[in-house]
């Protein structure tokens, strides 16, 4: 790739095929919009990588005459907006590549093992279900079960419920298969 390769298409001064001297008000260099964005919960900690992040998340870009002949042309960024902000967290929230994702998916775990560990369990509840005489008693505990108990899916939207990011079952069974592989059977399986 040359120096002067364009990888994201970004519009030079006017679009007359050269670059802004220097850069012009309501934007920020790299290091600026870093510290902006850090500032806002949204984590990004590699400079390199901030041309494909803004790619990705739609923010708008420039370049900027480089000073000098080392190193690649500089990028500048379009202050972005409240809403585009929110829109941002709200991706990296449920992205478990990006650094916020990350911490939200630790959290994630630590809740559904939370969750698991203070629900009765279904075993207990069907050794209940198999001693009851009457198919009245037998139906009243396995009601009680179903109430109490808890099953993937249930922890799963539990903890949406709680962190306001998405989590669904097949992380849920992850979680409990790596850490709890020998309580399995408190978890309720609805037939």
């Amino acid at each position: 790739m040359s120096q002067n390769s364009n990888p994201y298409n970004l519009k030079t001064k006017k679009n007359e095929g050269f670059l802004y001297e220097e850069k012009p008000s309501g934007y920020f260099d790299a290091e600026e919009l870093i510290n902006f964005l850090n500032k806002r919960k949204i984590l990004i900690d590699r400079v390199d990588n901030l041309p494909r992040f803004a790619n990705n998340n739609n923010l708008i870009m420039a370049k900027v005459k480089r000073v000098g002949k080392e190193g690649s042309t500089p990028h500048i960024y379009k202050i972005p907006t409240e809403t585009k902000i929110e829109e941002i967290l709200n991706s990296m929230k449920n992205n478990n590549n990006s650094l916020l994702g990350r911490k939200i998916l630790e959290q994630k775990k630590e809740k559904i093992l939370e969750i698991f560990d203070k629900a009765p369990s279904a075993a207990e509840y069907q050794k209940k279900i198999e001693a009851a005489v009457g198919e009245k008693d037998k139906s009243k505990i396995r009601d009680e079960k179903n109430s109490k108990c808890e099953t993937k899916t249930s922890i799963a939207r539990k903890v949406e419920q709680l962190l306001g990011v998405n989590c669904n079952r097949k992380l849920v069974q992850k979680v409990l298969t790596d850490k709890r592989t020998s309580k399995l059977d408190k978890l309720n399986k609805i037939a």
